[in-house]
């Protein structure tokens, strides 16, 4: 039970609630954590049920003041733990991982509270009648949702259940309770491609999902006692890409495939103008075009020089060819620049995977164990790191890394004016 610890002293509660009173529901709803707290504080009027010395009693509040708030605290019972997920998807990134890395990364969580909270997709296969009251009743938009297929023969297959709800009545159920949703599919080769593709970027629009990524599957090497899935081959990434920018046309800004699958195909991305708000930028649609667009832009505002300097750039396998590029742009304003591009194979996680934000640290010093740098530093992307941290996901910091390379590395966000700051100043404060 959830005990509140503390009352600020200008709580409108101040004397009706007291430290140490257990919080049993509010407006109705069972108090379950603090999202029922934060919504109460958005009401003109909020019902408390309490409990003290073992009685059970309301205490009304009526807000004066839009910016008041309720000033209430409460123990760590009311923080938000993240529902597992029940699924046992053919993909699952977190049943291909490696032995031995931090607990956290094992959890595979299902929880539509984290996808309004921080955009994680969910698959509402574990939503109950009250987690639909809770969402629709305070509004939880946007939410995020992995669909993969709309037929349920093909979606249950990927999930790898038996039994599932419908996915279109729920989603159906949140658009007419007006909540943005945005969807995912992650493609699978000879399983949710072709037709079955089709028809779910047409079910998705009748039911009126705000947008669609099209995703390339993702393998590792460590895939023992799994079903038997392959990566993408070009052509069927073309064809993916073919259906949905066919679709789009007739329907703008609704559905996207993901940077990887332009570059799976061998194709350039779409201009910065294909992508309306960018909406699905954290499931790597848009990316290319928006780090280009900014760093075009940074060039125009930024002074020429020709002094000289080294720098040498990290990046994943299926980056190389996009930070060449950036580099190029560069070099037309600063040609005294001498700026190296250093590709790294994944070996921690297997060949197959080579995304930039999968770089270990482990995968750097085995590519480039007999390299001497003679860079003035050496730069990698912020996605190589835990959020808001200095650690790679095999554990090792940046610090670690530089003392084994022997050379300063500068850490540069993944927006194009950041990768220009960091190439011409270094290590920038963010």
């Amino acid at each position: 039970m959830t005990k509140i610890i503390a009352v600020e002293k200008k709580s409108p509660l101040k004397g009706k609630v007291l430290p140490g009173d257990e919080i049993l529901g509010i407006n109705g709803f069972p108090f379950t954590d603090i999202l029922d707290y934060a919504y109460a504080e958005e009401q003109d009027e909020a019902d408390f049920e309490l409990r003290r010395d073992g009685k059970t009693f309301h205490v009304i509040y009526v807000r004066k003041d839009y910016s008041e708030r309720l000033g209430l605290s409460f123990d760590e019972s009311a923080e938000i733990v993240p529902k597992e997920c029940c699924n046992n998807c053919i993909f699952c990134f977190v049943r291909q991982l490696p032995d031995n890395l931090r607990e956290t990364l094992y959890v595979k969580d299902d929880d539509y509270r984290l996808s309004f909270i921080s955009g994680s997709y969910i698959t509402c296969t574990n939503l109950k009648e009250a987690d639909f009251r809770r969402i629709t009743e305070y509004k939880l938009s946007p939410l995020y949702v992995s669909v993969h297929a709309t037929d349920e023969t093909v979606r249950k297959y990927l999930l790898g259940i038996k039994k599932a709800m419908p996915v279109l009545p729920v989603l159906e159920r949140f658009v007419s309770a007006g909540i943005t949703v945005h969807t995912q599919i992650v493609l699978v080769p000879e399983v949710n491609d072709g037709a079955v593709l089709l028809q779910s970027l047409e079910d998705l629009y009748k039911v009126g999902v705000a947008t669609v990524a099209v995703v390339p599957v993702g393998l590792t090497s460590h895939r023992e006692n799994l079903p038997s899935v392959r990566l993408l081959r070009a052509d069927e990434a073309e064809k993916a890409i073919e259906t949905t920018e066919r679709f789009y046309e007739e329907h703008p800004n609704f559905c996207y495939c993901a940077d990887e699958m332009y570059q799976i195909a061998g194709k350039e991305v779409r201009d910065e103008s294909y992508y309306g708000n960018f909406e699905q930028i954290e499931n790597g649609v848009g990316l290319i075009a928006k780090f280009f667009g900014e760093l075009k832009y940074a060039l125009e505002n930024v002074r020429p020089s020709r002094k000289k300097k080294k720098i040498g750039i990290f990046t994943g396998v299926s980056g190389e060819s996009v930070i060449k590029k950036a580099v190029g742009l560069i070099k037309e304003k600063f040609p005294a620049l001498e700026i190296n591009v250093y590709p790294v194979k994944n070996r921690f996680f297997g060949e197959t995977v080579t995304v930039t934000g999968l770089v270990t640290a482990t995968d750097i010093i085995d590519n480039y164990k007999d390299k001497r740098f003679d860079e003035d530093y050496l730069m990698i992307p912020s996605v190589m790191l835990k959020e808001f941290g200095d650690v790679f996901l095999d554990d090792m910091s940046v610090k670690e890394l530089s003392s084994i390379l022997k050379v300063k590395i500068a850490v540069s966000h993944p927006d194009g004016e950041s990768f220009l700051k960091t190439i011409l100043k270094g290590e920038q404060k963010w």
